[in-house]
């Protein structure tokens, strides 16, 4: 009979009741969007993704569905796991550690200079041969993604900002740095790093673009290490919502017809650039590594009964 938290129990079992949930979880998202997309637009899935245009009503509408789903198959999952998991969810989760301030000056300043040497992961992606052969996927996400980048009003912006920064990095930071990680640190104590790694790929992966596969491995890295040296998810929050900002306020000020960049046909960077910026984020790992805060794994005392809530 289970009657302690689930930090009580070995990483492996925990492992197995986070997939068993999750799982769950997915199962309901997957026949929840079925629903929202038929009910909401009108449209089956593959009729959806064989919209040549995609208005911006139908775009605002993708924006509610893809919310809902990101609540249903990541929020709800990774707290129900920290419920269990620990008698204090939001300590479980790193939504009650303090932060140094400098922290906050070097997680901007890493999103910032990171982006020349993205870029350059990007371009060098494209040149892998299984990428390159999947343009039509990244089309699909692509034309999605852009169909709930459009409109140029100041209503769009601020709706733009909830739905594509604030949102999907509030709910996929608790998912993955917050449950994930910690879950993954706690199995691989000896190898912190592995576990980030893993994470990130995992990540990664979820967006589901193959041409921005490497560069979002590589901004998982830099989230799951600035989770790790600071040890709050509030931190990787803010770096991930201003690293999703910088795009929405980019195309929005391109639809505005206040500037003349188009993100979706900029220049290739620069190498020199790239490298720059890649030797630039070392540096500022770096002083986050000598001002870590160390990090301490979540788990229940097991020299004591720990009844489940």
């Amino acid at each position: 009979m289970i009657n302690r938290y689930l930090t009580f129990y070995t990483p492996s079992m925990q492992f197995v009741v986070f997939c068993a949930i999750l799982s769950m979880s997915w199962l309901v998202g997957g026949s929840l969007i079925e629903l929202l997309n038929t009910k909401i637009t009108g449209l089956t899935t593959a009729q959806i993704t064989n919209l040549t245009d995609i208005s911006v009503a139908v775009a605002n509408q993708f924006k509610l569905i893809n919310s809902l789903l990101l609540v249903v198959t990541l929020l709800l999952p990774a707290v129900l796991f920290a419920y269990l998991a620990y008698p204090e969810p939001m300590k479980y989760l790193g939504l009650r550690v303090d932060i140094k301030k400098q922290h906050w000056l070097w997680a901007i300043a890493l999103m910032i200079i990171s982006m020349p040497f993205t870029s350059l992961l990007e371009q060098w992606s494209r040149l892998i041969p299984a990428i390159g052969q999947s343009k039509a996927l990244d089309d699909n996400y692509n034309k999605l993604a852009q169909s709930m980048l459009q409109g140029s009003s100041p209503i769009d912006l601020v709706m733009n900002i909830g739905a594509m920064c604030l949102l999907p990095a509030f709910i996929e930071e608790i998912f993955f740095r917050g449950c994930l990680q910690q879950l993954l640190l706690n199995w691989m104590k000896k190898t912190p790093f592995v576990a980030i790694l893993v994470v990130a790929v995992i990540f990664s992966a979820f967006h589901g673009q193959l041409s921005g596969f490497v560069p979002r491995v590589f901004l998982g890295l830099l989230l799951g290490v600035a989770y790790h040296y600071s040890g709050s998810i509030w931190l990787t929050m803010c770096m991930h919502a201003l690293n999703n900002f910088v795009t929405v306020l980019m195309v929005y000020l391109f639809n505005a017809h206040i500037i003349k960049i188009d993100m979706t046909k900029l220049p290739d960077t620069n190498l020199w650039l790239g490298l720059g910026s890649a030797l630039a984020v070392g540096g500022v790992l770096y002083l986050f590594y000598t001002n870590r805060k160390p990090f301490l794994l979540v788990e229940v005392d097991k020299t004591i009964e720990e009844p489940l809530p």
